[in-house]
C-alpha cells in the first residue's frame, strides 16, 4: 500500500531522527558548521533566558532559505536534455564539468547558460510562493536563496516574477561548492547569525536542496509537485510499483524514487500553500531581531 502525503507529514518527526543519523559532510563543511556554530552561540544562550515571544515546548525557526528553480519556478528547465547536450554522464552537471578541459568546459557552459536564459523568457512564480514569502515577511523570518543557476537568471526572477522584497543573500553558482554542498546554507546562517537548525531549506531536489540541508543540520522541506517520491522501505503495488521501476527524475537524473539516507527530509509538500501551517504547527517562528533585542537590552543593563 502506497504511502500517503498525511502519512508523509507524520512521519515528519521520526524522518528527523533518521536523517540526523545519516548526515555527514566534508571536513570544509564540518568547519563551516562550527564556525556558524560559535559565531551565534554567545547570543544563543542569551536569548534562551532572554525572548518573550517564544512558544514552550516547541523548537524555533528563525530563517527560510529556498531553492529556484522548480521550487520558487514552475518548472520550465528540461534538465534531461541539457544533460544529454553537454554530454553528461554523472548524477552532477556542474562539478563533472568542471573537471574538463578547459575547451570542452567552456561549450558545455555556453549551452547551459543559453538554456538557462531561453527558460527566463517563459518564468512563472510557483503557485503559493509569494503567499508563502509574505507569510515569513510578516513574521519577521529572513529568506534566502541557494541555486545552481546563474546571478542573471535570479535577477530576472527579482524583476519579473517576484513582486516582494527580493531573497537575501541570493547565492547562485558563482558560490563554490555547489549544492549539495552545505556551504552555501551554512554562510547564510552565518550572515544571519541564526544556527542551522533553526533554518528550514524548501526545495524540490531531493539529490541537492534536502542532501544539502541535511549536511547543514537544517530542517528540510521536499516539495513533490509531481507525487513522485516514496519513502524508503515503504510498501508500493499496482501504479505505484510501476512508477518506482520507471524511476524518478531529480534535476536531469533519473534515480530510485525511494528516499533513503540523505535524501529524507524532514517533511513533504506537494504544494507551497501547505508549508505555513506546517511549520506553524511544528515550530515557533521568532524573528531573529525579536530575540536579539532583549538580549541586547540585557547586555546594556549589565554595562
Amino acid at each position: 500500500m502506497s504511502t500517503s502525503l498525511a502519512a508523509f507529514h507524520r512521519l515528519g518527526q521520526a524522518s528527523v531522527v533518521h536523517s540526523s543519523r545519516c548526515r555527514s559532510a566534508t571536513t570544509a563543511a564540518t568547519a563551516a558548521a562550527r564556525a556558524v556554530t560559535a559565531a551565534v552561540g554567545k547570543r544563543t544562550v542569551a536569548m534562551a533566558s532572554t525572548s518573550t515571544n517564544s512558544t514552550p515546548g516547541k523548537p524555533k525557526l528563525r530563517g527560510a532559505v529556498f531553492d529556484m528553480d522548480g521550487t520558487l519556478t514552475v518548472p520550465n528547465l528540461d534538465f534531461q536534455e541539457m544533460y544529454r547536450r553537454v554530454g553528461c554522464l554523472t548524477k552532477d552537471i556542474l562539478s563533472e564539468i568542471d573537471g574538463w578541459p578547459e575547451d570542452r568546459r567552456k561549450r558545455a557552459n555556453e549551452v547551459i547558460y543559453e538554456m538557462e536564459q531561453e527558460a527566463c523568457a517563459t518564468m512563472k512564480a510557483m503557485p503559493g510562493a509569494e503567499p508563502l514569502g509574505a507569510f515569513f515577511d510578516a513574521r519577521g523570518i529572513p529568506r534566502g536563496l541557494v541555486t545552481r543557476n546563474v546571478q542573471t537568471s535570479v535577477a530576472h526572477f527579482h524583476a519579473t516574477a517576484w513582486p516582494l522584497p527580493p531573497f537575501t543573500p541570493a547565492l547562485a553558482r558563482d558560490f563554490k561548492p555547489y549544492k549539495p554542498a552545505p556551504d552555501a546554507l551554512l554562510h547564510i546562517c552565518a550572515k544571519w547569525g541564526v544556527h542551522p537548525s533553526e533554518v528550514v531549506m524548501i526545495g524540490d531536489s531531493a539529490k541537492d536542496d534536502i542532501v544539502s540541508g541535511n549536511r547543514a543540520g537544517a530542517i528540510t522541506v521536499l516539495l513533490d509537485t509531481e507525487g513522485k517520491w516514496t519513502m524508503g522501505g515503504a510498501e508500493v503495488e499496482g501504479d505505484d510499483a510501476a512508477r518506482v521501476a520507471a524511476g524518478a527524475t531529480d534535476n536531469g537524473t533519473v534515480t530510485a524514487p525511494k528516499l533513503e539516507g540523505e535524501m529524507i527530509p524532514t517533511f513533504i509538500v506537494s504544494s507551497l500553500n501547505e508549508v505555513a501551517e506546517l511549520l506553524q504547527r511544528h515550530y515557533d517562528l521568532v524573528a531573529p531581531e525579536a530575540d536579539a533585542a532583549p538580549a541586547q537590552a540585557e547586555g546594556a543593563v549589565a554595562n
